[in-house]
């Protein structure tokens, strides 16, 4: 999945593939294959590019499979009660409603189907 987000931001602040493959440590040409989906973006990486291309890991992040995942192992924010981290945030719900709405729709699809058949 092209991680067309990214590539936006990217060109935005006038950066190169080569520009942020350096701040990743890696070639240009391994950085071209994240871009392009064809290799996976750690989180790691994702935290390193929002900080280089100086935006909010929401700006640019993209799920490999249209999934997103909240992971907060470098947290940063609001602690609650007990030292735990509210990772949840509007951007995480509203995604996660979206998510369920299109299983909701394949699982549709798929009763239809077997309907058909039956």
């Amino acid at each position: 999945m092209i991680k067309q987000k990214l590539i936006n931001r990217r060109k935005e602040v006038d950066k190169s593939q080569a520009d942020v493959a350096f701040a990743l440590n890696i070639e240009q040409s391994q950085y071209s294959k994240r871009e392009s989906g064809l290799i996976k973006i750690s989180k790691k990486e994702w935290d390193l590019m929002a900080k280089f291309l100086s935006c909010k890991l929401e700006d640019i992040y993209e799920p490999e499979d249209g999934v997103y995942i909240i992971n907060n192992e470098n947290a940063n924010g609001n602690f609650g009660n007990n030292n735990t981290y509210n990772a949840f945030n509007e951007f995480a719900f509203e995604t996660m409603r979206k998510y369920i709405q299109k299983l909701e729709e394949e699982i549709a699809t798929l009763k239809e189907k077997l309907h058909q058949k039956g």
